[in-house]
């Protein structure tokens, strides 16, 4: 198509999706990468591809729609399930996930699929980032499809009030001073840092506003089946602003999953001259 503005491929290259300017008909399409096979396509206004993120394996794809993150048998292109999230503006999956040392994955285990997902602030009520699970913990209003209604179904288009729930979100962070999340993977897929931001610094100190550092984990050894979000602390020494936090300039994970034990990752955090 000559109108194409945005293009990115799926994590293992079978899939282009295109974003073209939306006239009235649907512009987001996802297309088959070695014959050109247009699969299915969306409507989506803004000039953005995050709304369509595929797993790290390819099977199933995720899409963001007003209050909802619908799920695609990525093979079928039939919906598989959804995750139900009031004022959702944003998710992020892995595109990648290696495997620890000494861990021997069954070739019959059945693959599970984190994701995060933001709620940007309202009135009263504060941002939140919550860590879910495909399929078995995507939050109690979001649900799967039924191997019955699945079968029934004709176009994705299922009848969600007979499909099974969810079980509730592997942890959640309320967060206070955050318009937007910026979320990096552990090689592994297993855990993630979270660094929100807002646009403008109420205090004046930093051009760039205010920001902070979270750790999600999937497995938290205190709460077994849970996971749980931490409060990345920085050096003491970091140059402060002026209300006593430290901004972050950056963070990231080592790119190696075969590390023993936990994969570690570095900050660069305070005020000129920034600590690492």
């Amino acid at each position: 198509s000559k109108a194409v503005q945005l293009a990115k491929c799926s994590p293992r290259g079978s899939f282009l999706v295109t974003w073209e300017r939306h006239s009235g008909v649907n512009n987001l399409k996802v297309w088959e990468s070695n014959n050109g096979t247009l699969l299915t396509s969306f409507s989506c206004k803004k000039a953005t591809l995050t709304g369509l993120q595929w797993t790290h394996d390819e099977k199933f794809a995720f899409h963001l729609v007003t209050n909802e993150i619908h799920i695609y048998d990525a093979n079928t292109w039939k919906r598989v399930g959804k995750v139900r999230c009031q004022g959702v503006s944003s998710f992020s999956l892995p595109s990648v996930k290696g495997v620890a040392p000494n861990i021997i994955v069954g070739k019959d285990a059945a693959e599970k699929y984190l994701l995060t997902v933001f709620t940007p602030g309202t009135k009263g009520k504060p941002s939140r980032v919550d860590l879910l699970r495909y399929p078995d913990r995507m939050g109690r209003e979001s649900s799967t499809v039924s191997s019955d209604a699945s079968a029934a179904s004709t176009g994705g288009n299922n009848n969600d009030a007979v499909n099974p729930p969810s079980g509730p979100a592997l942890t959640s962070k309320s967060l206070f001073n955050a318009e937007e999340a910026q979320v990096q993977w552990s090689p592994r897929a297993d855990s993630a840092l979270v660094l929100t931001q807002t646009s403008i610094d109420s205090t004046g100190e930093s051009y760039y506003g205010s920001s902070h550092l979270f750790l999600l984990l999937e497995n938290d050894p205190k709460r077994p089946g849970n996971g749980s979000a931490l409060s990345v602390p920085l050096p003491p020494e970091a140059a402060k602003d002026a209300q006593g936090t430290v901004p972050i300039v950056s963070c990231s994970w080592v790119p190696n999953p075969t590390i023993t034990g936990t994969v570690p990752f570095t900050v660069i955090s305070g005020r000129m001259p920034a600590l690492a």
